[in-house]
């Protein structure tokens, strides 16, 4: 049998919708993570940093990441993102724009790897965790990015040659439609 609700109770009952009772349900759940945040800075478990390291180690954990906007590296804050967009923008690469690429890969992928290991041996807070494994996705997509630069634009010659066999099919078939009409 079910206690009797007192008079303050019914009316709070009354008036309530199911709309209004998730919503402040919401609004419940909602400062009781503010109440939380405020209070003491919970650490990472080892396992949670053991799942954020699993997943740091997926084969495609960088899809859907985005390469960081600026990047400090040797103390200078970088635009990693634009130095990356203007390299895949462009149809051949130099051999000296290929040797900055191999530099700046190293010097990601060393970042990379610090990352990694201050991920793994740290005490770290949930968000210091997540912002460090995010600035590591962000930068393994930069170094898949440009290591796949070095590689493809090596076919600048066969481009060229392709395009001018093109332009040469092309002056062709309009020699050819001038003929017949």
């Amino acid at each position: 049998m079910l206690p009797e609700l007192s008079e303050e109770n019914r009316r709070a009952i009354k008036g309530t919708t199911p709309k209004q009772a998730v919503k402040d349900v919401e609004k419940a759940v909602c400062e009781a993570v503010k109440e939380e945040k405020r209070g003491e800075r919970r650490l990472i478990t080892p396992e949670e940093r053991a799942k954020l390291e699993l997943k740091l180690h997926r084969l495609l954990v960088w899809v859907g990441v985005i390469t960081p906007f600026e990047f400090e590296l040797g103390g200078r804050k970088v635009p990693l993102h634009d130095i990356v967009w203007d390299l895949l923008a462009k149809d051949c690469l130099t051999e000296e724009e290929k040797e900055y690429v191999n530099k700046l890969i190293d010097k990601l992928q060393k970042h990379e790897k610090v990352n990694e290991e201050i991920l793994h041996s740290h005490e770290l807070t949930e968000e210091e965790a997540d912002a460090i494994f995010n600035e590591t996705a962000g930068l393994l997509r930069a170094i898949v990015s440009l290591k796949s630069l070095v590689g493809r634009k090596d076919t600048c010659p066969v481009r060229e040659r392709v395009n001018k066999r093109r332009l040469e099919e092309a002056k062709y078939w309009l020699s050819f439609l001038r003929q017949i009409t």
